[in-house]
């Protein structure tokens, strides 16, 4: 459960004056603690942190994770995965090219998962990450990549390091510069697509937050920051049709997009 308390309101002379204003919520962290939700969240986390290993095995991996005795520390990276919704986990080691992986990204129409490694190196499996592609190579993919945005196994988006966002629209094969952006492109951006794919949302910092928003995959953009005038922060996440965006000024607001 939780607390929302929107702010203004009608004839409040605040924010929510208008259908263009965001919804901001303020959450009550005490709630969350105690409630039933939560301590299942608290049961998950535990499985998680050892994922079916004692205390003393995951000490020994803490101290010596190179396997060779000597007690010297040294950084590996795994996916842990569950196949009961969290009730129990497993361990993957990620493949020597693969380490220092940015993160998963996941086909949302399909199993497959995605990681960028080192900046360069954008790789996909189809079993559950048993096995890995090599990476990519493609016409047109080049730069620094710092996110990987999936519609599904066809359209993706990449946004690079200091330059224009690449696209493909036939799986990887092939990528196109996203010149629409040309004008954000030195800016920390951040991408997601809603839950149908439909609609992509972008932000990124440019003075104060700007939030974009283009139901055609990048070709056009609407600004839809409207009220929203943090200097920090973007795009946290969707829920359906709902985007949630966030900052450490003005907090988590949302806003509704219809789609058809």
């Amino acid at each position: 459960t939780h607390a929302a308390t929107r702010l203004g309101g009608e004839g409040g002379g605040g924010l929510g004056e208008d259908e263009d204003d965001w919804s901001h919520k303020l959450w009550r962290q005490g709630q969350l603690e105690y409630n039933a939700t939560c301590s299942e969240w608290n049961s998950v986390g535990r499985k998680l942190a050892f994922a079916g290993r004692s205390q003393l095995e995951i000490t020994s991996m803490a101290l010596d994770v190179t396997g060779t005795g000597t007690g010297r520390s040294a950084r590996e990276w795994y996916v842990l995965k569950s196949p009961n919704f969290g009730a129990n986990w497993s361990w993957v080691r990620l493949p020597q090219f693969l380490q220092g992986v940015g993160g998963l990204v996941a086909d949302p129409t399909s199993d497959t998962i995605y990681v960028i490694s080192g900046g360069s190196c954008i790789s996909h499996s189809a079993d559950h990450a048993e096995s890995w592609s090599p990476c990519w190579k493609a016409p047109g993919l080049t730069g620094r990549f710092r996110q990987l945005v999936v519609r599904d196994s066809r359209t993706m988006v990449v946004l690079r390091d200091g330059d224009v966002p690449l696209r493909t629209n036939d799986g990887g094969a092939s990528w196109r510069r996203m010149e629409s952006l040309a004008s954000v492109a030195r800016r920390q951006l951040t991408a997601e697509y809603s839950w149908s794919g439909k609609t992509l949302a972008l932000s990124g910092v440019a003075g104060q937050l700007f939030v974009w928003v283009s139901r055609d995959d990048g070709d056009t953009w609407t600004d839809e920051s409207g009220d929203y005038s943090a200097m920090s922060g973007g795009v946290a996440q969707w829920y359906e049709s709902t985007l949630y965006i966030s900052s450490l000024g003005q907090g988590i607001a949302s806003k509704t997009f219809e789609e058809e």
